[in-house]
């Protein structure tokens, strides 16, 4: 994978849902021990685990054309409770600025196709970056789900955030 750019003018985001064709960039991503889509131990994945990770509804983005990160949105509760829980991993080479701002951009991107309500978001315990960018960007803190997923050999929890609009964009 090619370096990602952390300096200069505004970042160009893109992404599109993850085909064949985008399997050695999301191997790619995956290689990183820090990498916490969908699991908390990246590095340790099979190809075909990883697959079934970034299988239906998973979307690739690029910054500056260039493979960044994976978000999936998945609706959560009853079919009209326009409640969705998102999954999104950013490489590490990114800027916590560029974070916020893909967070932003998945965000407008799934408002746009769809009416949310509610979004909630989580970050493991252990992934400090992840938790800082969501207490950054606003977003607000419901509380810890304790000792419930395994991480380098020891129980960890999950954070919980939401983020909440009552309109349309």
């Amino acid at each position: 994978m090619t370096t990602l750019s952390t300096a200069g003018p505004a970042t160009a985001w893109a992404g599109r849902p993850v085909t064949g064709a985008d399997l050695p960039a999301v191997l790619d991503l995956f290689a990183r021990p820090d990498f916490f889509f969908r699991t908390a131990q990246p590095d340790t994945l099979s190809q075909a685990e990883i697959t079934e990770l970034a299988g239906d509804g998973t979307h690739l983005i690029t910054a500056d054309g260039l493979p960044a990160g994976l978000w999936a949105a998945e609706p959560t509760g009853g079919e009209h409770a326009c409640h969705y829980s998102l999954d999104l991993r950013l490489s590490a080479a990114l800027s916590d600025e560029q974070w916020q701002d893909a967070y932003r951009q998945v965000v407008a991107a799934l408002r746009l196709r769809t009416e949310v309500v509610r979004l909630t978001v989580r970050a493991g315990e252990f992934d400090e970056r992840w938790t800082r960018t969501l207490h950054e960007l606003g977003l607000r803190y419901e509380g810890l789900l304790d000792g419930v997923v395994l991480h380098d050999g020891h129980r960890y929890g999950y954070h919980y955030f939401s983020q909440i609009w009552m309109d349309r964009p």
